[in-house]
């Protein structure tokens, strides 16, 4: 009622308060000493543990500041919208990062369900947010549908460990799930991977993903995209390191099998796309993949990449997504075909997004360059050969398909439609801090893996010091013995690789995507929630089987 614009500077000030905690107890967390704090009751197998690790306490720091850097965004790109438009914007923003915050710091099984019920209903808020758009509405109910069956199958998964266990403390479950892994743990397994494979947006999990992020507007894309499909893989990162670890269920494996079959599929579906958005999140389904693939490989190099990408992913997607938002609310086109020469008419949109294509490139030295190295070399020392060689695959279609995007969109007419809006100094500020967050991570890749990465994945490939210090014991936890070798011969001779590759497959993308196999996969999208849902049951079949046989 006081001003229209309040509720978003009211979310900045929220934000920046819970950042200053987040700073205030990050040294601690990097020097190896997770803090502990229980709420609801003084015994352990009652409270809700919250556990901030190097992991958690990383991931809820660039939550805040995304989220300011979206928020602020938000107030130039849509500060047009009216109060009861602009204060409900802001509230489900709101919802949607305190749930993803609570997500990275809580070590207690149920209450990850319950924060991934929170950011669950503010995306159904977010996505549906334009009530006049039928596309927006279609997404939602289809966002609505899939997630509600994830959900339910977290939920009985959550139940079934309880009721074998007795506990929800994700360390006394780690000790008492080692101990001895019976049916009800497998099923509980199995449920939980696939709802929260779901929320990760892993093949064939992952249909919900391209219609919600086209139907959201630009900046609700980039917090979909940047942030909320990482709880997921979070989550799933919990299960297999800090929980599952001592039992002997093939859960690595498995996440090897999600990751590479989403790399490749991820990326294919995004070089046959025509509409903008709906590319870039299909290569956040990929993206995702990636990241899986390096927790997967179960070594310190593997885990620390999968951190260190995850957090790139949030600032180049969501700069990405920030630029394909831009585009479509300056000129109204959604498809590539239609667009072109734009380079032109939007310098800065254009130099932004070719900042976040070079980054999930790996073009040194930006962002992407680092953590993909740190992947690999996971690969190189288990001696994984095959996955290795799929992974850079998925690179060099990943490569071209950007490259393709970038070249349609901005560079491929001479005359550009018109764009009669100038960009407002707050979309100018989110483009800049977005393309600088992907320099400085690039540049500063030695000090980070040094001071960040090392920690990250001590912590997380050391389950049982992550169970102790859940428990309330005081631990402290060595760096892993993770270095970056920044102009490793084979690191480059791969980016190079994969560069030249994705290039030439760029150019000869007007074939390559009428090859019949691509046009039957690209079937298999047809827009029908059934569909997708049946494609959901079929992967947590799958999923079974593994686990259970």
């Amino acid at each position: 009622r006081l001003d229209r614009r309040l509720p978003l500077l009211a979310g900045l000030a929220a934000l920046a308060g819970a950042a200053a905690v987040l700073l205030a107890a990050l040294p601690g967390v990097l020097a190896g000493r997770p803090v502990e704090h229980r709420l609801g009751g003084q015994a352990r197998v009652i409270a809700i543990a919250f556990t901030a690790d190097p992991l958690g306490t990383l991931f809820a720091l660039v939550t805040t500041l995304l989220g300011a850097i979206l928020l602020l965004y938000t107030l130039s790109e849509l500060g047009g919208l009216g109060k009861r438009e602009l204060g409900g914007y802001a509230a489900l923003c709101l919802l949607l990062l305190a749930a993803l915050i609570g997500t990275a710091l809580t070590a207690d099984l149920f209450n990850l369900f319950v924060w991934f019920e929170v950011a669950a209903l503010s995306s159904y808020g977010l996505t549906g947010f334009f009530l006049e758009r039928p596309i927006a509405l279609e997404a939602a109910f289809k966002i609505l549908v899939l997630t509600t069956v994830a959900s339910f199958g977290v939920f009985i998964g959550t139940g079934l460990l309880y009721a074998r266990h007795g506990v929800l403390n994700l360390g006394l479950l780690h000790d008492a799930v080692g101990a001895a892994t019976g049916v009800a743990d497998l099923v509980a397994l199995t449920l939980l991977v696939a709802g929260y494979a779901t929320k990760a947006g892993l093949v064939p999990f992952h249909t919900w993903l391209p219609d919600a992020h086209t139907a959201a507007p630009g900046p609700v894309s980039a917090l979909f995209s940047g942030l909320m499909v990482n709880l997921g893989v979070i989550v799933l990162a919990r299960l297999a390191y800090q929980v599952f670890a001592p039992s002997p269920v093939p859960l690595m494996g498995l996440l090897m099998l999600l990751g590479l079959v989403s790399a490749l599929l991820g990326a294919v579906l995004a070089l046959r796309q025509d509409d903008l958005k709906r590319l870039l999140a299909y290569d956040t389904v990929s993206q995702m993949g990636v990241i899986t693939v390096g927790l997967a490989t179960a070594t310190p190099y593997g885990a620390a990449g999968a951190v260190y990408h995850l957090l790139n992913h949030a600032f180049f997607k969501a700069l990405l997504f920030l630029c394909a938002g831009a585009i479509v609310h300056r000129t109204g086109l959604t498809d590539l075909s239609d667009m072109g020469g734009l380079a032109r008419r939007m310098p800065v949109i254009a130099g932004a997004f070719l900042v976040g294509v070079a980054s999930i490139a790996g073009v040194p030295p930006l962002n992407g360059y680092a953590s993909l190295a740190l992947i690999h070399h996971g690969l190189e020392l288990t001696h994984q050969t095959v996955p290795a060689v799929l992974l850079a695959l998925a690179q060099a279609v990943t490569i071209a398909a950007l490259a393709r995007a970038a070249w349609l969109a901005f560079f491929g007419r001479r005359t550009a439609p018109d764009v009669p809006e100038r960009l407002r100094p707050g979309m100018v500020v989110g483009f800049s801090a977005l393309a600088t967050c992907c320099v400085a991570l690039g540049v500063l890749s030695g000090p980070v893996v040094d001071r960040v990465m090392r920690p990250a994945a001590a912590a997380l490939t050391r389950g049982d010091l992550y169970a102790a210090a859940v428990r309330g014991q005081p631990v402290r936890i060595a760096p892993a013995d993770v270095h970056l070798t920044y102009l490793d011969p084979v690191t480059l001779l791969v980016t190079a690789g994969c560069l030249a590759a994705g290039l030439l497959l760029a150019r000869l993308s007007g074939r390559v995507i009428r090859l019949a196999p691509l046009r039957r996969l690209a079937a298999l999208h047809d827009g029908s929630v059934n569909d997708y849902a049946a494609l959901a049951a079929a992967g947590t079949l799958v999923v079974a089987l593994v686990v259970l046989l």
